[in-house]
């Protein structure tokens, strides 16, 4: 594993900082457009200040996570979320089940 040591005297796991980096969608004008959330396998989840309120959303459609999330709770059926809000279902069933293994 490739450690680097910046002037500061810190070491860094350059793998694991690249890998983190690699998240970040940035703009035409260099700014940071949004930070893709890592732990999914299929979904595309990002957060981005200027969106939601910085809250979780889908990058697809920019639905909020939580509003997914709260209707899967509410029991409704998955195929009707993708529908409504035009989100591949198999991303949405990646979601619901990140959310299921963090709140185990």
């Amino acid at each position: 594993m490739l450690v680097r040591k910046y002037r500061s005297g810190q070491r860094v796991f350059a793998e694991v900082v690249d890998r983190y980096l690699r998240l970040i969608t940035y703009a035409d004008d260099d700014l940071v457009k949004h930070i893709q959330l890592p732990g999914y396998d299929t979904a595309i989840v990002a957060a981005d200040p200027r969106m939601n309120f910085g809250q979780p959303y889908f990058v697809h459609s920019g639905a909020p996570l939580e509003s997914i999330l709260s209707r899967h709770r509410a029991g409704e059926p998955l195929a009707d979320l993708a529908d409504d809000y035009g989100i591949p279902i198999d991303e949405i069933v990646d979601a619901v089940d990140v959310a299921a293994r963090r709140a185990a």
